[in-house]
């Protein structure tokens, strides 16, 4: 059952959430360029081709942080999309949305287990399940939102929430997938989230026909 319009005005209001939800994106996509452990030089003073040789030994580095990165900015777009149309956060998104960020502040911890760690099984799990989470809360707000609607997103439209719902279910699932190729014994199965920027992609061309 929708909650009484008398209920909007004990919502907390969003203003410094937001605040606080952009300043924890920007931080932990910042900090996931120190998850790339470049050698010191020193190491490197008789190498014929020391730069070549670097980059060779930081190339699993590289491709978890540019996938964590898209992950981060795929992620903060749903936060912006949902956080625009609220009205105001009841205690139930509150402790959600902060669940959300306690994880969004270990994806660059998940992040350099994964990249040093390419061919180990666990550490691409805890990877995955790090971006789980952070999809699964995210899935959870916007059940929760179509269910208060006329309260906590007046102004959305029923067909925009069911829109956002599908979107928020991509991250869940391919982390899910991921996982299973992990169990299975294949190495770099946090390569399924380049699938992300196409879904979506696609999801997006669908919805504007």
């Amino acid at each position: 059952m929708p909650e009484p319009a008398s209920c909007t005005g004990s919502l907390i209001p969003k203003d410094r959430v937001t605040t606080l939800v952009d300043a924890i994106y920007a931080f932990s996509m910042t900090l996931l360029v120190t998850t790339i452990d470049v050698p010191s030089k020193y190491e490197h003073v008789k190498v014929a081709a020391p730069v070549q040789a670097i980059i060779n030994s930081i190339l699993p580095d590289l491709i978890h942080y540019f996938i964590a990165f898209t992950i981060l900015a795929i992620l903060w777009y749903f936060h912006h999309q949902q956080f625009r149309h609220l009205a105001g956060l009841n205690r139930t998104l509150l402790v959600t949305t902060m669940i959300s960020l306690s994880f969004v502040c270990l994806l660059p911890f998940s992040t350099n287990i994964a990249g040093d760690y390419p061919y180990d099984v666990l550490g691409a799990i805890i990877f995955e399940l790090d971006i789980f989470v952070i999809g699964l809360v995210t899935l959870v707000q916007w059940y929760y939102l179509r269910k208060r609607s006329a309260v906590l997103v007046p102004g959305l439209e029923p067909d925009r929430i069911e829109r956002e719902i599908v979107w928020s279910w991509v991250f869940p699932l391919l982390s899910i997938l991921g996982i299973a190729i992990a169990l299975a014994g294949l190495n770099w199965s946090p390569g399924v989230y380049f699938l992300a920027p196409l879904i979506m992609a696609y999801l997006y061309r669908k919805a504007e026909v």
